[in-house]
């Protein structure tokens, strides 16, 4: 019994997060595909859609306060954002857990983030994108041609490794 209880954590910690997800859709989008639009109430109350940034690269983020990793490396696209928000860079940070009140406004302002925030209180991303539920952070990299470059479920561990996908939706020059 005792060499079962590894096996046991191990489906509670990793499977059975993925079993609420249902079957895999056939209309998942892959790398190449177009992104599907969303759209998503913004921390300023305004309505944003991914459909609004045609022609621009865009990284798309999923955060929840409680995500320590999701904390972690959220220096790392602010940094981001703010070298190349001058090339069109576009960052969508979107809460699936939280709100747009006073505790993520206050945490936003408290660590100086400026890219936008919305809130996904429905948590209709991880449908649009076929992602597990409470895989914060996942991060998708949209190209300017609104095409699915690539994407990451987990958080960053560097501003370099960030950097690897974001060349990926950069316009040359």
């Amino acid at each position: 019994m005792k060499s079962l209880i590894p096996v046991i954590i191990a489906m509670a910690l990793f499977i059975l997060p993925m079993a609420g997800c249902g079957t895999p859709q056939s209309n998942c989008p892959k790398i190449g595909d177009k992104a599907p639009d969303f759209s998503f109430i913004g921390v300023d109350g305004k309505t944003v859609n991914l459909s609004d940034f045609a022609g621009k690269p865009v990284i798309v983020n999923t955060w929840n306060l409680n995500c320590i990793e999701c904390k972690h490396e959220m220096p790392f696209f602010q940094d981001v954002y703010t070298q190349y928000k001058a090339k069109g860079l576009i960052l969508l940070s979107v809460n699936t857990l939280d709100g747009i009140g006073t505790s993520t406004k206050d945490f936003l302002s408290k660590n100086g983030y400026t890219f936008t925030v919305l809130y996904d209180k429905n948590q209709d991303i991880y449908k649009k994108f076929c992602c597990p539920k409470c895989a914060d952070p996942y991060t998708f990299f949209v190209g300017a041609d609104g095409t699915m470059k690539s994407f990451k479920i987990g958080s960053f561990a560097s501003k370099d490794e960030l950097m690897i996908e974001v060349n990926k939706i950069l316009p040359a020059g």
